[in-house]
């Protein structure tokens, strides 16, 4: 059976995750932007090394650099030649000197043409490798997103942690008052039976040898021990004994008025009729006398 533990542990959690949020980000890390560059596409095309017949093919009219600059240059000189802006001197100074140019542009290219490739390349290698940096600093930020909710999920847990510490000390509380209580209710136990064994039991034994005697006293008049029966009890019997006494008394009072009103009825009749002899002085003085004793007038 079930003493509700799990429905106030429902509640708790409820209040312990009330504006909490523990959900960890959806990444997709099969999507395009998560892909290993596959070695397709321009940056894995090596570059065209450049050679002499980049420059020139050894021919007017030639498809090379220099053959279309000289070309173009004879071009021109020639239109400026045939205007007469330039005369014929002109016109050679102009070609020796375009010549002169161009052959050191060739030298130029020769020189950085291997270069030009190489730096090329690494170019191309650096940018590849800023696309891979690309999609591993992509990899990473979800990463990051995913720790920096594992993080917060771990601050929640450790709040709730606290929640929970704090219900086990409240808990152990209780229970430490629960088991202080029973201790103390054990020796108010203990004190109480103590108490009891001590002073009401005694009492109440006492009380139960009174109420024999009171008993006992209704037959007899002594207690159990020999003693005279006293007390309300003694004198009841005292009152009794003084009662029957008196009935007796007054009894004998009553008999002997009857016989005296007897004697003075015939003495009123025969006036020489003699006093008996208990209305002698002496027996008068022995009747005062015992009247004085019984009723304490000594």
């Amino acid at each position: 059976m079930s003493c509700g533990a799990d429905t106030d542990a429902n509640i708790l959690l409820t209040s312990l995750l009330q504006g909490k949020s523990f959900d960890l980000p959806d990444v997709n890390l099969s999507g395009d932007l998560y892909k290993v560059p596959d070695g397709t596409g321009e940056l894995y095309v090596l570059p065209t090394k450049l050679t002499n017949a980049d420059l020139t093919i050894g021919q007017v009219d030639g498809s090379g650099v220099f053959d279309s600059l000289m070309t173009s240059i004879g071009a021109h000189l020639k239109k400026e030649y045939e205007a007469n802006r330039i005369t014929g001197n002109e016109y050679t100074k102009a070609y020796t000197g375009i010549v002169g140019g161009a052959l050191a542009t060739a030298v130029q290219f020769l020189l950085g043409k291997d270069q030009a490739y190489w730096q090329a390349i690494l170019a191309q290698q650096q940018a590849r490798a800023a696309e891979i940096a690309t999609v591993t600093a992509r990899v990473q930020l979800e990463t990051a997103k995913a720790q920096l909710a594992a993080t917060r999920f771990q601050s929640l847990t450790a709040e709730a942690e606290y929640g929970l510490t704090k219900i086990r000390i409240a808990n152990e509380d209780a229970q430490y008052c629960l088991v202080k209580a029973q201790t103390d209710g054990a020796e108010l136990d203990n004190d109480t039976k103590n108490f009891t064994l001590a002073n009401i039991l005694p009492s109440q034994n006492n009380l139960l040898k009174e109420q024999i005697e009171v008993q006992r006293a209704q037959t007899l008049d002594t207690r159990v021990d020999g003693q005279v029966i006293r007390g309300s009890v003694g004198k009841q019997k005292d009152l009794y004994t003084q009662q029957i006494t008196s009935y007796e008394r007054d009894a004998e009072v009553k008999a002997a008025k009857m016989f005296v009103d007897a004697w003075i009825t015939q003495k009123t009749i025969d006036e020489g009729m003699m006093a008996p002899n208990g209305f002698t002085n002496a027996s008068l003085d022995t009747i005062l006398t015992k009247l004085k004793v019984n009723n304490d007038l000594n």
